[in-house]
């Protein structure tokens, strides 16, 4: 059973991270970080869950 506190205020579909509400599509923290791989980011691609944790 999924015992997992989903944070309604941060909405996230990737079922491959370790703080993903494995019942509902929301994050399990209390804050994210989120950040850029790119010098000039210019469209959604470029920008980064830096709060992501691979699933093991």
């Amino acid at each position: 059973m999924d015992n997992c506190k989903g944070n309604h205020c941060i909405q996230c579909t990737v079922d491959k991270c370790k703080n993903h509400c494995q019942t509902s599509d929301y994050c399990s923290l209390d804050k994210v970080s989120i950040g850029t791989h790119e010098s000039d980011p210019k469209v959604c691609q470029c920008v980064d869950c830096e709060s992501f944790v691979a699933k093991s």
